[in-house]
């Protein structure tokens, strides 16, 4: 995994830099628009990412995607990183020394990277943050609802292009855990941890979005420590 390691050589350089220290004092507005700037999506563009993620799955690793033959049809499946830097330069604050040392940990972890199908949106990926703001035992959940014949928020998604092939390919809930090595977010008996409560309880049901927002803070702050304590190895 290269490109995040870019990263944060590009935000460090700027961040001892005379120039941040003047907008700084000045215009501290521009400060993350130039963190932005400098930031590439690893998810995106990461090829040293996808060769690990493709040596996990043991699937072909292209550029920017890895290829699955489902049905005799090659689907493309891009990575999705827990939590995105904006969230936690937010969570911290804008404190560089705080949300720095949090992507790195984030990033650097394989087991944080999910992958979803890729095509023209909507998307898992895309969707799932309108629905859950991003909240992966939210998603997981919905996914388990669906398993098992619901008709859930995030439905639309599961059944367009190739999503709704790749999804047949796993016989239920628990399938699709052990395939997609995400044990790490449930229980011995498949039910999804709630990472907003330290993993110490399950999701029971299907939260509304103003739940889900009324959670956020102590979502990622769980899912920071959890990581820290090795819980998503």
């Amino acid at each position: 995994m290269r490109v995040y390691k870019e990263n944060i050589n590009h935000f460090n350089a700027f961040y001892r830099s005379d120039y941040y220290s003047y907008l700084k004092e000045n215009d501290y507005d521009c400060v993350d628009k130039i963190f932005s700037s400098l930031y590439e999506d690893p998810d995106d563009c990461d090829a040293s990412l996808y060769q690990e993620l493709g040596r996990k799955f043991d699937l072909l690793a292209r550029k920017n995607y890895l290829v699955e033959e489902v049905e005799g049809q090659k689907i493309r499946l891009a990575a999705d990183i827990i939590c995105g830097r904006k969230q936690l330069v937010d969570f911290r604050n804008n404190n560089y020394e705080e949300w720095i040392v949090d992507y790195e940990r984030v990033r650097s972890n394989l087991n944080l990277h999910f992958l979803w199908p890729k095509h023209k949106a909507p998307t898992i990926n895309t969707y799932r943050y309108s629905r859950y703001l991003d909240r992966i035992d939210c998603l997981l959940f919905d996914l388990k609802c669906y398993f098992e014949g619901q008709n859930t928020p995030m439905a639309l998604v599961y059944q367009r292009e190739t999503t709704v092939i790749w999804l047949k390919r796993f016989k239920n809930f628990s399938d699709f855990i052990d395939r997609m090595q995400l044990n790490a977010f449930v229980d011995t008996d498949y039910n999804v941890l709630d990472i907003s409560k330290g993993q110490a309880k399950i999701i029971d049901r299907i939260y509304s979005r103003k739940e889900v927002k009324g959670t956020i803070e102590t979502y990622i702050e769980n899912m920071l420590q959890l990581n820290v304590e090795g819980k998503f190895i």
